[in-house]
């Protein structure tokens, strides 16, 4: 089997494998989103401080990601990245320089315009499919992971 039928074959599960995002966004958050803030800024600044606050969002995801597995990895998962992910939200439309604007027309065609920062996008992707990836696999015993390795061992 090719590499491009494996990709074409993957399902929304293994897709949003939650070791996988975890990892992700771990990464990613913790060079953006903390150390580069950390070492460009003044000390006393509300952008240390924000990434100060980041890195102890780091600190709780690599504990989830180390520290659990399977069901209770998901649970955490979603609930820590949701309400990150519900933090971010609420910040954008919250704080005016982001450019949060919605507006509803209540006569037909019923237009809707919704407009935001766009360099916001990329943490609320990330924070959004990792906190999908705790969703899916809620209330699942163990991952499709473990299953795999289960079906690939040789029974004697």
């Amino acid at each position: 089997m090719s590499t491009l039928s494996k990709i074409l074959d993957l399902d929304l599960r293994k897709i949003l494998n939650t070791k996988f995002w975890l990892l992700v966004v771990l990464i990613s958050h913790t060079i953006v989103g903390t150390l580069v803030p950390l070492m460009t800024t003044e000390f006393d600044s509300v952008e240390f401080q924000a990434a100060s606050y980041g890195l102890v969002i780091s600190v709780v995801l690599a504990s989830i990601y180390f520290l659990t597995e399977n069901q209770t990895q998901a649970r955490l998962t979603a609930t820590i990245a949701g309400a990150t992910l519900l933090w971010i939200l609420v910040t954008l439309i919250a704080d005016p320089s982001n450019n949060f604007e919605l507006s509803v027309n209540f006569e037909p065609p019923f237009l809707y315009k919704f407009s935001f920062d766009v360099e916001l996008a990329p943490p609320i992707l990330l924070w959004a499919m990792l906190t999908l990836s705790g969703v899916v696999y809620w209330n699942s015993e163990r991952n499709d992971n473990d299953s795999e390795r289960e079906n690939n061992t040789i029974e004697v």
